[in-house]
């Protein structure tokens, strides 16, 4: 995030919508969720197939999973290839190198009470949640903003070290965001479809945040306060449209959750249920659609195998199907949808402590800073041991900067940075990890976006199916997080099912 300023580096920022309450891990990385998909109304599990099919489902992750799931449980005879070894995809819990028993999460971090197709699932699965309140500031935030150290107490803001308007003080970050965020994105319809696309939903779409807030009179001390948004770091290169729609969704749940034990336990629920349905290590190489059937050209260690479906979902990140030779069916907004879609960057620092020395002046952990590692927050909040977990997360141009870092450095960097935040790290630290999600061979980038323009370019054909060929993924969804992929899943099997 340091892209216009240093001030910029700061992924964690969020101020609940009425309540000014720090909401450290920036959009909670694929935690939030969407109300739909982008083609469809909110889908509806599928009814029993009138006549069932061979589908092929390529890619794991979660949108694959649910896509499978429910064409397997509507009669269809399906296969799911996933290129790695393990399913989830950007849901993934790390255990190693914490010991104690420990674990965090590299992906998906947290889920919203208003992510009403994801509890369907971890109720009908029996996933155990447990509240994590502790990202949302309720002991009380720390902020380190041009060298110095901020505290502020629960639902309260710093005194901000920009050079704001009396009437930008008096907002604050809550009034920017009511100002800026909200009101506009209460005009959008609901779900927003390629139908909703009309002229006011363009001029949204055709600047960002950034320059729309320029547009209201915000001055540049103004914009630097609103990029503490849980969204902010987005501000000055995503389509003003597409953050408009997350902030308004994500804004809707009060409280958060993940799964007691690890996010992992929900793909892996959905692959245990699929059984020998699943085949890892598998890799599509080339697609070509015919007239009543699909056949696709799989690699394995081994070798490679042709095989045939009447229909596909492709449910890999488009940054992955570049690499797929595609046959000419594809329509050419399809094809320059795939080639063009952007992926945001996101790295994470995770720092093990032997205690939890940050309490109890702060019982659970958060800081938003405008260092290069961005917001810090614990990861192990609510998890038993005597030991810690301190997690950095930062996205877009600092995360790319720490990406080209070797491993070692970037540990070495977070412990340098962080120890400014929480002094008591240098003699509690023990061992240290990152995930670059841009460095991911199977990812390949954190979540897809659009860039001012796209929506109205791209949007329209991300999820439209391609003859046989049915699309599912965040990337196809409304918004990004682990709804929209859930979603995805539910409308790819339900367009298989009318089919």
């Amino acid at each position: 995030m340091l892209s216009r300023s240093a001030a910029r580096a700061r992924t964690c920022h969020g101020v609940a919508a009425a309540a000014v309450t720090a909401v450290l891990t920036r959009r909670r990385f694929l935690g939030g969720a969407a109300l739909a998909a982008a083609s469809l109304c909110l889908p509806r599990a599928p009814a029993p197939a009138a006549r069932p099919q061979r589908v092929a489902v390529v890619g794991a992750g979660l949108a694959g999973l649910i896509a499978a799931f429910e064409l397997m449980r509507a009669g269809h005879t399906v296969s799911v290839f996933e290129a790695s070894e393990r399913a989830g995809g950007r849901i993934r819990t790390r255990r190693d190198p914490f010991g104690d028993g420990l674990y965090v999460e590299e992906g998906a971090l947290d889920f919203g009470d208003g992510y009403t197709l994801l509890h369907r699932y971890l109720t009908e699965l029996g996933l155990e949640t447990q509240l994590q309140s502790r990202r949302d500031g309720s002991g009380g935030c720390l902020y380190y903003l041009g060298g110095r150290l901020y505290r502020a107490p629960a639902g309260a803001e710093p005194d901000w070290p920009y050079a704001l308007a009396p009437r930008e003080r008096r907002l604050g970050l809550a009034g920017l965001q009511g100002q800026h965020l909200r009101a506009r994105s209460q005009g959008l319809a609901e779900p927003f479809t390629p139908a909703a696309m009309d002229r006011a939903a363009r001029a949204l779409d055709a600047s960002t945040i950034d320059e729309l807030a320029r547009r209201d009179g915000a001055n540049d001390a103004a914009l630097l306060l609103l990029h503490h948004d849980f969204l902010g770091a987005d501000f000055d290169h995503v389509s003003g449209l597409q953050e408009l729609l997350w902030w308004r969704f994500y804004s809707r749940s009060r409280s958060w959750a993940g799964l007691r034990g690890g996010n992992e336990r929900l793909p892996a629920a959905l692959a245990e249920r699929l059984g020998p349905r699943l085949h890892y290590g598998a890799r599509l190489v080339r697609l070509t659609q015919q007239r009543a059937s699909v056949r696709l050209a799989v690699a394995h260690a081994s070798g490679s195998e042709e095989v045939e479906a009447e229909r596909v979902v492709l449910a890999l990140p488009f940054s992955l199907l570049r690499e797929v030779q595609l046959d000419g069916s594809f329509s050419r907004g399809k094809r320059r949808a795939i080639e063009e879609l952007r992926y945001e960057s996101a790295t994470r620092l995770y720092l093990h402590t032997r205690t939890r020395f940050w309490q109890p002046a702060q019982p659970q952990a958060c800081a938003d800073t405008d260092l290069p590692v961005g917001a810090v927050f614990e990861g192990s909040a609510g998890q038993d041991g005597e030991g810690g977990i301190l997690v950095s997360e930062s996205t877009a141009a600092a995360s790319r900067r720490l990406s080209a870092l070797e491993a070692g450095e970037r540990v070495q960097l977070g412990v340098t940075q962080v120890s400014k935040v929480f002094p008591g790290l240098t003699g509690n630290f023990t061992a240290g990890g990152s995930v670059c999600w841009d460095n991911e061979p199977f990812a390949r980038g954190a979540w897809a976006y659009y860039s001012p323009g796209q929506m109205r370019t791209h949007f329209p054909d991300v999820a439209r199916p391609e003859g046989r060929v049915h699309f599912a993924g965040e990337h196809t969804a409304e918004v990004y997080f682990l709804e929209g992929a859930v979603a995805s899943g539910m409308r790819a099997a339900g367009e298989i099912n009318a089919a």
